[in-house]
This record gives structure tokens, C-alpha cells and sequence, in this order.
């Protein structure tokens, strides 16, 4: 789902084999309309478009003055936390007086993008040491639950092993340290997101790519940090709290008295 406040270009990039281009609607601003009085959890699912056999899309409105003053992205994130289904939720530039600093808020991990150059990773060091706060803010989650984030960079297949070394070093020293969930990077191969873009199935020639296999092990690794958050979080909602044991005990004594 795109929701850069100034708007995305899935709907113009974006190609299906059989379909062509994306239609102009539904987009993020009918999902956000609809968040308004819903948060069911089909909600993206019933507003996206099919893309693949396992990828659908929402593709974000085409220009800022679209969303300009109308948008409840609070509501939004509060209904994509609801979802029955994985979202990934592109917020495009996001910094900490944003309006979509409530929608990371609500995210199991927050995936930061940046290039492998020296002025880019600065860069991303900075945004982190000034978002993770705004994030944790906005946060109403349960206690032991941090924001966790994870760097992700764009690399050649031959140099990305290092370039994510040399990103985690320069982290080391930063305040966003205690944050990190991991990092990973996504191979520069602009033949195969052309590929990508013009609708060809991921599973087929596509997968071995080198796009599509540095891809495949961000997509393993962050789906583990994310299962795993899922699976901690419901063992805290099964132990109870100290006020809950105190009033569970005052209960029994009650009921032999």
C-alpha cells in the first residue's frame, strides 16, 4: 500500500499482463475513507488490486493536494493493524512531525530505505536517531514491546553483505542501536524491476534474478522478526498482570468466604 503524503506511482508504474495499467481507483484514500467507520479486517484486501496470484496492490493518490487536509491516516493505520492479511505500507519520507508517524506506530517493523553510499547511510542514521522517538511516542503498546526497526539498503549482489556491515558499524554508536531488529539490503537490478513493473510472475525466470533473490532472504528474515513479535505478543496477553492476580485471589477468597 502506498501512502506517501505526496503521492505514489504504483498506479502508473505498475503493468498486468493480461489487464494492463491499474485503474485509477480504488487507491490509499479509499481505504482511509472507508477506515473511517471500519476497521474489519479485510478492509485492504477488499480495496487492492490483484497483481500477482499473491500479491495485491493499493496504490497511492497521484498528487498531495489529493490528501491535502482530508485524510484520517490514524484511522488508516489503526484498520491496516487489524488486517487479516500481511500489509506493507510504503509512508514514502517520513519524518517526526509527520501525520503518518501514527501509522509506523501501529507497525510490527518499521523498514528504513536508503542507498549504500557514505552521505546516504549518514543520512539514514540521522532520520532514525529523530524518527524511533516520535514513533515511540505515538506507541500504545504493551510493556516490553519497543519500536523495532530495520535498515534495508539498495546494493550490487557483489557488495551488499559488506555495505549492510558497514551500516550496523555506523549504527553501533547511535542512539537507534537498542532499536535495530536486524538489516538487510535488496540488490540494484533495474532490468529485473522493469520485469517486475511489466507484471511477470515473481515464481517463474523472475525469482532468479538477483533482485528477486536478495529480495526472497529480506523477505524470510523479516517475516521471521515479524512472526516473532506476534507470537511474544500473545504470550503477554496470556500472562496476567499483577493487579489481575490480586483481583483474581480476592475473588477466590470471596468465594470460599
Amino acid at each position: 500500500m502506498e501512502s506517501d503524503l505526496f503521492g505514489g506511482d504504483l498506479g502508473v508504474r505498475l503493468r498486468r499482463r493480461r489487464e494492463g495499467a491499474l485503474p485509477e481507483a480504488p487507491t490509499v484514500l479509499t481505504v482511509a475513507a472507508a477506515s473511517r467507520t471500519s476497521s474489519a479486517s479485510d478492509l485492504a484486501s477488499r480495496h487492492a488490486h490483484q497483481f500477482t496470484r499473491d500479491l495485491a496492490v493499493v496504490p497511492g493518490h497521484l498528487c498531495a493536494e489529493q490528501a491535502a487536509g482530508g485524510v484520517d491516516w490514524q484511522a488508516l493505520g489503526v484498520a491496516l493493524a487489524a488486517s487479516s492479511v500481511p500489509v506493507f505500507v510504503d509512508l514514502g519520507r517520513v519524518q517526526a512531525a509527520s501525520p503518518l508517524v501514527g501509522v509506523a506506530a501501529l507497525a510490527d517493523l518499521v523498514v528504513v530505505v536508503g542507498r549504500a553510499s557514505p552521505g546516504s547511510v549518514v543520512r539514514l542514521r540521522e532520520r532514525l536517531n529523530r524518527l524511533i522517538p516520535a514513533v515511540a511516542s505515538h506507541r500504545a503498546a504493551p510493556a516490553g514491546r519497543r519500536v523495532r526497526v530495520y535498515p534495508l539498503l539498495v546494493s550490487s549482489a557483489r557488495h551488499g553483505r559488506a555495505d549492510v556491515a558497514d551500516v550496523c558499524r555506523v549504527l553501533d554508536d547511535s542512539p537507534a542501536h537498542p532499536f535495530l531488529a536486524g538489516a538487510g539490503f535488496v540488490a540494484w537490478d533495474p532490468k529485473a524491476v522493469a520485469r517486475l513493473e511489466a507484471g511477470e510472475d515473481p515464481r517463474g525466470r523472475l525469482s532468479r534474478t538477483e533482485l528477486m533473490c536478495s529480495a526472497d532472504v529480506v523477505w524470510k528474515e523479516i517475516g521471521g522478526l515479524v512472526k516473532h513479535a506476534t507470537e511474544a505478543s500473545l504470550r503477554a496477553a496470556e500472562v496476567p498482570s499483577a493487579d489481575d492476580r490480586r483481583s483474581s485471589k480476592q475473588r477466590s477468597v470471596r468465594s470460599l468466604t
